[in-house]
């Protein structure tokens, strides 16, 4: 589960490397996101030695695709990660990035991110 202002990692190569949850999209008075959830972030950290396609304090759209948190699946089962993380995307829900590093997780493949799962 993310709460607003906590601090998550960047599952891709944008050039972010930590990022701060600003505002969650969808309901209005939503508190926390699980998997495959949007948010509106503030780049905090940027990656070393890297074309950046990001500045630091820039806001930009994200997609949770891991959690440290159990997350419940319809078939019953349980999913888990070692870090929270997400991908920066543009105003067209697609990935600033070229490549997603790690993991992703099945709740993110939607009709709206199926470039992210491929």
């Amino acid at each position: 589960m993310i709460t607003l202002l906590s601090y998550l990692t960047v599952a891709d190569n944008s050039g972010a490397r930590e990022v701060q949850c600003i505002k969650f999209v969808g309901k209005q008075k939503r508190r926390e996101g699980f998997l495959g959830d949007l948010l509106v972030l503030s780049v905090k950290r940027l990656r070393s030695r890297m074309k950046t396609r990001v500045k630091k304090g820039e806001v930009v759209l994200g997609l949770i695709v891991r959690l440290k948190q159990n997350s419940l699946r319809k078939n019953g089962t349980f999913i888990k990660f070692n870090d929270n993380a997400v991908i920066l995307l543009n105003k067209k829900f697609e990935p600033l990035g070229t490549r997603i590093i790690g993991p992703i997780s099945r709740e993110c493949r939607t009709e709206k991110f199926l470039k992210i799962s491929s």
